[in-house]
């Protein structure tokens, strides 16, 4: 009997902490804290320099695949007028105040001339939450810029997009992150 009262405390010394750390450690909703555009004229944050505002899509896709093509097609697809701004043909796919909402930077636009069209090769499913109403998918996207006078210049990556259906009922995306050696797949 006394042996087993120094191990009891032990156990519960160890239990305590434990359950107090891991209520805190476990994922929540996606950030609110992305600024729009009426935001930052409110502050008087010019913030990066953003292209127009996109059309609605007359209707929407229906799946989380159709929702992902769509969605990395417009944000990675660019013109030589993009320079050193900020893209928001994508956002009409992305959940309001999400990450994915902001726009896609436009780090290297296409030539004088040139265009940059994107297609997405392959899309595999990640995982899905149905209760908190997330999925993520994996793609494989191709860029190719190529102008009147240029040669055909591809790139490919790997990148995880994260979905989540709004109150209407409509996939939306909240974050795309490239697969990197910074940021690796499970399987890499």
């Amino acid at each position: 009997m006394r042996r087993s009262l120094p191990l009891f405390v032990l156990a519960a010394v160890l239990t305590v902490p434990l359950a107090l750390l891991v209520p805190a450690l476990l994922p929540g909703p996606p950030s609110q804290a992305v600024l729009t555009s009426a935001d930052r004229d409110a502050l008087g944050d010019p913030g990066p320099l953003r292209g127009p505002e996109p059309a609605v899509p007359a209707t929407r896709p229906s799946s989380p695949g159709a929702v992902t093509r769509a969605y990395l097609v417009a944000a990675h697809h660019a013109g030589a007028d993009a320079t050193g701004g900020t893209t928001l043909d994508a956002t009409p796919y992305a959940l309001p105040g999400s990450p994915a909402a902001a726009g896609a930077p436009v780090l290297d636009p296409p030539p004088p001339g040139a265009q940059r069209t994107v297609e997405v090769e392959r899309l595999d499913e990640g995982a899905t939450d149905w209760s908190r109403g997330r999925t993520a998918l994996v793609a494989t996207v191709r860029t190719t810029t190529a102008g009147p006078a240029t040669p055909a210049e591809l790139r490919r990556w790997r990148t995880r997009v994260v979905l989540q259906l709004d109150e209407a009922g409509h996939w939306l995306v909240t974050a795309d992150t490239p697969i990197t050696t910074d940021t690796p797949d499970v399987d890499d």
